[in-house]
């Protein structure tokens, strides 16, 4: 009787908080939105179930193509679709809550860090590591990549090529991704080997896909999530908070390796140097000097602050540029004449990245051939197919696809002509930025030419994957530069083909991999 009476009731009281909301509430000037569906003046529902059931992408760019660039998703929350829309909500807003779903060890790593003034602070503790200059000139980065490349990733690809067997890219260059990433954070002896060891690559995947579906609640409804748990209900699933602990001790265990051979003074002589580790915590340490942490933040502070960055950017660097380097190696298998005119490009540097090393001394890779280490990722930035390729591949399957939130600041502030109250949420979403068909003619199609046309400078500043002011992605250069160097080093060798990409389009939510989580090809050697 109780559910009956609650039923006939809800009806009009919702109305009644809707005409109180609409007519007097301080969301009023969000009125003159349009609504993306009916129900989200006054209910954040619709939007939470489009994004619980995994179509949040496609539903809000369908909005943007029916109501405009500027559309409502919830009662204090919208979507915008406009350069000055971008320029506007990531130049100086902060972040909201969402962002606390990324903490790690109990501390937050950058990308969790809600303020400013402490983003900032804690940016600059290492960004000078992740710089363009820095990542190009590192003679670190240059060794572990040839290693990787001739000992593990190439001669796969090779005996492919000889065996006829297929290879699962996808699960390929998620382990380029985290083998190059680790060895850049703690040196090449003292990271992950997931081109190797099969079992470490698999259970690690695993954990995170687990993590990633089950901590859906915590992020996006965090304070229901933490109240729910101080009476006894958890909405993160055991398996979630299993698949964390299991990662975060991975990466504790790598993080106390290369400590204690620090600490010893006891560096593998082969390996090289673990820069983001020491670097950041160098820093730390010097940073805690000036200004000691907090008794609440307890003694393993300086340790888990740094652990908490170092496993953000394991788990960010691996996944997205696996998935976009599994999407380029899609769309070059399903373009064969613009492969071949790429790798007609790609044997054009002087050294060329050719596999196996000839003994002639031609090849980037040979022994005997000493280069700066600055020198072939300074060729591959400045050749125009490749990067049309990569920034193509970028714009049409972008790994972070929904929008980023950020919150409207004290006294509110215009956007695109429409009124935002303070501390309502707006965000963009790259995959609906990168739609836009004012600036991207054929948006839905991989076109590589778009990025050398006429409109190719227009084009760059509509490029939206990697974020943009202060807060944009702190690892751009070092994962563009990894992607291209490990394009380079397969299609200078080689042609790659399909053998099955059933269920290659991108799943609908926040990172945007392959639905069927696989992509099988089947490489031949190119003399």
């Amino acid at each position: 009787m109780a559910f009956l009476t609650l039923g006939l009731l809800l009806p009009p009281l919702l109305l009644i908080l809707y005409f109180v909301q609409k007519n007097f509430g301080r969301l009023r000037p969000l009125n003159a939105i349009p609504n993306a569906h009916p129900t989200v003046p006054f209910s954040s529902i619709w939007l939470i179930s489009i994004r619980y059931r995994k179509r949040e992408n496609r539903t809000v760019w369908d909005a943007h193509k029916r109501l405009g660039p500027v559309v409502r998703l919830a009662p204090e929350e919208v979507s915008v679709c406009t350069l000055d829309g971008l320029k506007t909500i990531y130049g100086d807003w902060e972040k909201n809550a969402w962002y606390e779903a990324f903490i790690n060890y109990g501390t937050p790593p950058l990308v969790a860090k809600i303020h400013s003034g402490p983003h900032s602070a804690h940016k600059r503790l290492f960004s000078n590591v992740y710089s363009k200059s820095y990542v190009q000139n590192s003679s670190d980065i240059s060794a572990f990549n040839s290693r990787i490349l001739t000992k593990k990733v190439l001669p796969k690809i090779a005996t492919s090529a000889t065996t006829g067997a297929s290879i699962d890219v996808l699960r390929l260059n998620m382990a380029f991704s985290m083998d190059t990433m680790s060895a850049y954070e703690f040196g090449s002896a003292y990271g992950t080997d997931f081109l190797d060891d099969e079992d470490a690559c698999r259970h690690f995947l695993e954990a995170f896909a687990v993590v990633k579906n089950g901590f859906f609640w915590a992020g996006r409804l965090p304070t229901l999530t933490q109240n729910l748990e101080r009476i006894g209900i958890n909405l993160v699933a055991q398996a979630a908070l299993d698949g964390q602990a299991y990662m975060e001790d991975m990466c504790w265990k790598l993080c106390s390796l290369v400590h204690t051979a620090i600490e010893n003074n006891s560096i593998d002589p082969t390996s090289t140097a673990p820069v983001v580790y020491v670097q950041r915590f160098s820093s730390q340490t010097k940073s805690m000097e000036k200004t000691p942490p907090s008794p609440t933040e307890g003694p393993d502070f300086l340790r888990k602050s740094v652990a908490s960055d170092m496993l953000c950017h394991l788990i960010a660097g691996h996944e997205t540029s696996g998935i976009n380097l599994t999407y380029a190696m899609y769309e070059l298998s399903m373009h064969p004449e613009f492969q071949t005119a790429l790798r007609a490009e790609l044997r054009s540097i002087n050294p060329p990245l050719l596999f196996p090393p000839s003994t002639s001394g031609r090849s980037a890779f040979s022994p005997s051939i000493v280069i700066p280490p600055s020198a072939i990722p300074r060729a591959l930035d400045a050749l125009p197919l490749l990067n049309a390729t990569l920034y193509e591949t970028l714009r049409l399957y972008p790994p972070g696809a929904a929008g980023q939130p950020r919150v409207a600041p004290r006294g509110g502030a215009m956007l695109h002509g429409f009124m935002l109250p303070e501390g309502v949420v707006a965000h963009a979403a790259p995959y609906s930025v990168h739609r836009n068909e004012e600036v991207f003619e054929r948006a839905e199609e991989w076109l590589p030419e778009r990025w050398m046309g006429e409109r190719k400078k227009e084009v760059a500043e509509w490029f939206w994957s990697f974020g943009s002011g202060s807060r944009g992605c702190i690892g751009k250069a070092f994962a563009i530069q990894e992607m291209l160097v490990m394009l380079a080093a397969v299609y200078t060798n080689y042609s790659s083909y399909i053998v099955d990409a059933e269920g290659i389009e991108p799943v609908d939510e926040f990172i945007a991999g392959p639905r069927a989580g696989k992509l099988i090809l089947r490489f031949e050697k190119v003399e």
